[in-house]
Parts: structure tokens; C-alpha cells; sequence
């Protein structure tokens, strides 16, 4: 017991000593030039999700892309949310579809990092997001929520179409129907299938039976499931990653892309917290690497979504 102790200890000590060369080695883990980064509803970690200045924040760090969740509300006006009602992002109550677009645009955001900077914050348009993705260079990656009615594709189809940039989206969703649907509508759009920790055979199938360009995979899926889509002749995207040996494991792997709240092409971002257990899992990652054994998971971060 005491030795095990000890052996925590030394460990402990260790990350502190490597802290300041961890976050100076940030291209080792993330080589901004080989794999593309998207902001997680923006760059989340310092405004709140889904909001202009969440991509703003993405477009200065530096990101490849930034992901948005888009919802339509009871006038036909797609918004961005990620949950189904108004209820944790914003001062109101109630189901976005049930709302109308007037109802929610009097609403103020009232939820996530960094809301002391944007304390009059509102709900953006689908437009307002693509216009801040063009003045910054972003890749706009939309992920239509799985409870979409299919029959709408057709009208969103047509106003991402009338785009300028419209060469530079990306759409995902976990509902097969309107993959399959906004995939034959927009056929040279890539369109990928997002799936969770419980990934099957099947759903490459489907995606490969559909002409999908890829697959956007939780990161808790196995290497061998990352390496049957690969097999199958689709790209690969991994979300959520919020820490650095699990970035540095799907780059091995040859992902194009890694959706993350935290991590940015050019620094580790985060609290000062944050960054110390990123530096103590990259210091056991590389003990793990260079000895051929597991030292252990003890290290626990709340926010990781593997």
C-alpha cells in the first residue's frame, strides 16, 4: 500500500516538473497541419455553446470548423440548440418546436462559460451562424437533431444550396432518415453518420449503402471499429475529445478530424486545472508508450464525455 502511494506520489510530482514542457509541446499532440480541429458548439470552453461569440472565439483560435446544433422552431426558422427546449441555455421555458422564432429570439442565454462577458446573449439564427463561419474562414459543420421531420430537408436543402461558401459545410445527424435524405439532396455536401459508444456493424452498413461520406464516432468506440469504417472506404470524425492522449490516440489511428470543447490547433486552452491533468494523462501516456504497460486510469476528469 505504501509503495502504491508512493509510486501515486512520484507520479503526482512528476506532471508538475513537465507541466511547463507539455504546454509548450502542444503541436506533438495536435498537428494543426495534419488533422482537422472543429469547435464542439463553438469554442465552447470560453463562451457559451451555440452562440456567435462561441464561434467567434473558434474562428480567432484558430479551428478548421465549428459544430452547431440547428433546431426549427414553429415558424419554420432553424435556431441553434442542442437540447429539444429552451430550459438550460436561456431564461425560458418550453419545446423550441412549439416556440416561435419572435418567442425565442426575446429570450437571453443565461447558461455557459464565460456568460459574464456576454450577458445579453441570443439565441442565433442558422443564418447568423453561417455568416460569422464565412467571415472567419470556418468549416460550418451542422448537425441536424435526430427528431427532425424528414420533409423539411427539402426547404433546408434549399437555403444551405443558395450559399455562397456552401462548398465548405458539413452536415451530421444521428437520424439515418435525414442523413439518407440531405445526403440525396445534396449530393456533393459531406454528409456523415454520427453514432455513440454502442456503434454496430450496421451502422457502417447503412452508411456505406447510402453513399455517406464518413462516420462521426463517439470516442469511446474501440480502435478495431475505427479501423472497420476506415476498411469500409469512409472518413472518420471522433467527437467528444477534450484531452490530449486521447487526441494523440485517434491521430494515430488516421481520423481527419477531432470535435473537441477544449483543445485548439495552436494551445491547450482550459483552466489552469485543466491543463495540469492533461499534462499528468499525457506524462502516463508516454510512460504507457514507452514501457508497454497500463499505469492506470486513477485521474478522473468530470467533463470528459469518453
Amino acid at each position: 500500500m505504501k509503495k502504491t502511494a508512493a509510486l501515486l506520489l512520484a507520479l503526482l510530482l512528476s506532471s508538475l516538473c513537465v507541466l511547463p514542457a507539455a504546454a509548450a509541446d502542444t503541436h506533438y499532440y495536435l498537428p494543426s497541419g495534419e488533422v482537422r480541429m472543429i469547435a464542439h458548439r463553438g469554442y465552447s470552453a470560453v463562451a457559451p455553446e451555440n452562440t456567435l461569440p462561441a464561434y467567434r472565439a473558434a474562428g480567432e483560435a484558430g479551428f478548421w470548423g465549428a459544430e452547431c446544433d440547428i433546431i426549427q422552431t414553429a415558424d419554420g426558422v432553424w435556431v441553434l440548440m442542442h437540447d429539444s427546449t429552451v430550459d438550460r441555455m436561456t431564461n425560458g421555458t418550453g419545446s423550441v418546436r412549439d416556440l416561435t422564432y419572435a418567442q425565442i429570439s426575446a429570450l437571453t442565454v443565461d447558461a455557459g462559460n464565460g456568460l459574464e462577458k456576454y450577458p445579453n446573449e441570443k439565441v442565433p439564427t442558422l443564418e447568423e451562424y453561417l455568416d460569422v463561419c464565412k467571415d472567419y474562414g470556418l468549416h460550418p459543420v451542422i448537425e441536424i437533431k435526430q427528431d427532425a421531420d424528414a420533409a423539411d430537408m427539402d426547404g433546408l436543402a434549399e437555403f444551405l444550396m443558395a450559399r455562397e461558401e456552401r462548398e465548405m459545410f458539413v452536415i451530421i445527424s444521428f437520424g439515418r432518415e435525414l442523413c439518407a435524405r440531405i445526403k440525396a439532396l445534396m449530393p456533393e455536401t459531406p454528409v456523415y453518420y454520427l453514432v455513440s459508444t454502442n456503434a454496430a456493424e450496421e451502422d457502417i452498413s447503412f452508411a456505406v449503402k447510402n453513399r455517406l461520406d464518413g462516420m462521426d464516432i463517439n470516442c469511446g468506440v474501440s480502435d478495431d471499429y475505427v479501423k472497420a469504417i476506415q476498411k469500409a472506404g469512409l472518413d472518420v470524425i471522433v467527437w467528444t475529445v477534450d484531452d490530449l492522449p486521447t487526441a494523440q490516440r485517434f491521430f494515430r489511428l488516421g481520423v481527419s478530424a477531432v470535435t473537441t470543447n477544449t483543445l485548439t490547433p495552436e494551445n491547450l486552452g482550459g483552466n489552469l486545472l485543466q491543463r495540469f491533468i492533461w499534462s499528468l494523462r499525457g506524462l502516463l501516456y508516454r510512460l504507457t508508450q514507452a514501457f508497454g504497460f497500463h499505469v492506470g486510469t486513477w485521474i478522473i476528469d468530470p467533463s470528459d464525455q469518453c
